[in-house]
């Protein structure tokens, strides 16, 4: 996967940041991945249009229930734009005109040496067009008048947004490669904060290389390790960016999502790192639909196990997780206390098991026998009163396996009987962990 440019949405409340949102997913060609437990408050998607992909990030208002918003709330969004985006869209009022936070604000965003545009928004007829014309006041250079709830104007704001971001080869299947002779196995540990990220790195290292802290809003950038463990050379990417002491506010889930996504361009397997002493979030969900969306390797780290008492209890915590991750039911699971050091030691061996299968190679006489079995057990339906053939299968990629089966027919078969067949091939050749791609062509 390369590089993913991301876009940030900020502004303050009832200025139409969501809509906007709304909109520019409403004009895409294809929702790269549907991420799982999003809410709308803090949202983030990644936007397939013309043929280019990004990352949309959409913020929580720049005003909350707190007694000083601007030191708290614009400084956690600015926070997001700082560590995540890569092009950051203001979002004013043209009805409601200027007010004396966005002057402010927006001299902040200028200090932040990224593009940065300025959206007005709500500009629904002529009327409105000269009052938004006291915006260009914020020194904020591009401006783009729009109507989300319309549709109107957003061609030059399309445009601004796929600058610079290259257009892809759908046929192309990138990945993170195998590793070579001698090269480390790279594997990210991510998670939402808070869960222990840090701690678990600390664990595994044998030291303090990362920093642990109660802190609110602590950030720092990723920390990357390496270490050898029984003749193995790993690579450890550290994304426990922020730690919050008492609750996690919406700039730092957003965050923990970006660095989450940044990490996992770079590795083969990932670690999500989860508080077993708390019922599976929605940003849980949200992490491991990213970890699928990437086709990366996974290890779900049950930490803080040491909190969870009796089996009973811990049958519990682990059946509530995999229903929450249904997704990936292929995940092996490890329970840890990073604090005490429980567990930790299967994690390394744990990865590497991931890897093995995540670059595996399958012979394509032995896959070819393996479909037919699976065939003849349960033939595919007829596809339009036509019988459907799988005649035979090749592997086309790895790091994640990739599959091409050739058939009989342009229209593959329904998507319940893939889901089948890609699951009878991954409890025959055990890919626990690892991805598994499948694609069909007619030959």
């Amino acid at each position: 996967m390369s590089r993913l440019s991301t876009v940030v949405i900020v502004g303050r409340p009832n200025v139409g940041k969501s809509t906007l949102f709304n909109r520019l997913l409403g004009r895409r060609k294809a929702l790269v991945h549907d991420m799982p437990g999003v809410t709308r408050d803090r949202n983030a998607a990644v936007v397939h249009h013309e043929g280019r992909t990004f990352q949309l990030v959409d913020t929580g208002g720049l005003l909350g229930a707190t007694e000083d918003p601007l030191i708290s709330l614009v400084e956690e969004q600015v926070q997001v734009a700082i560590d995540g985006g890569d092009k950051v869209l203001l979002v004013v009022d043209a009805q409601q005109g200027l007010i004396p936070l966005e002057r402010e604000f927006a001299s902040r965003l200028r200090k932040l040496g990224k593009p940065i545009a300025l959206v007005v928004n709500k500009v629904d007829t002529d009327g409105h067009q000269p009052r938004s014309a006291e915006f260009h006041a914020l020194g904020i250079s591009p401006v783009f008048s729009v109507s989300s709830e319309h549709g109107g104007g957003f061609e030059p704001l399309w445009d601004y947004i796929l600058e610079g971001i290259p257009i892809e080869d759908e046929e192309e299947e990138e990945g993170p490669g195998i590793v070579a002779e001698g090269a480390p196995i790279k594997v990210a540990i991510v998670g939402r904060p808070n869960v222990g990220k840090s701690s678990l790195l600390n664990r595994i290292l044998g030291e303090d290389r990362a920093l642990v802290s109660d802190i609110p809003g602590t950030t720092r950038d990723p920390i990357d390790s390496p270490l050898t463990f029984k003749d193995q050379n790993f690579l450890l990417v550290d994304t426990a960016g922020i730690r919050r002491h008492s609750k996690t506010g919406p700039g730092a889930e957003i965050l923990s999502v970006i660095l989450a996504r940044r990490s996992l361009e770079q590795c083969h397997v990932a670690l999500l790192v989860v508080d077993a002493s708390q019922p599976p979030g929605h940003q849980d969900a949200h992490i491991a639909g990213l970890i699928e969306a990437a086709r990366r390797g996974i290890v779900l780290v049950l930490n803080k196990w040491d909190l969870v008492k009796g089996e009973t209890q811990a049958k519990e915590v682990e059946e509530l997780f995999r229903e929450k991750m249904a997704f990936m039911d292929y995940m092996p699971i490890v329970r840890i206390s990073a604090r005490s050091g429980r567990g930790t030691d299967k994690i390394l061996p744990a990865a590497a098991r991931v890897y093995r299968n995540f670059a595996r190679q399958l012979p394509t006489a032995a896959l070819n026998k393996t479909l037919a079995q699976i065939v003849n057990k349960i033939p595919p339906p007829t596809i339009q009163g036509k019988e459907l053939k799988l005649r035979y299968a090749t592997q086309s990629g790895q790091a994640p396996p990739i599959l091409t089966v050739f058939t009989n027919s342009k229209v593959p078969p329904p998507l319940t009987y893939a889901r089948f067949l890609k699951k009878q091939l991954r409890l025959c050749y055990d890919l626990e962990g690892s991805p598994l791609i499948l694609k069909f062509r007619k030959e």
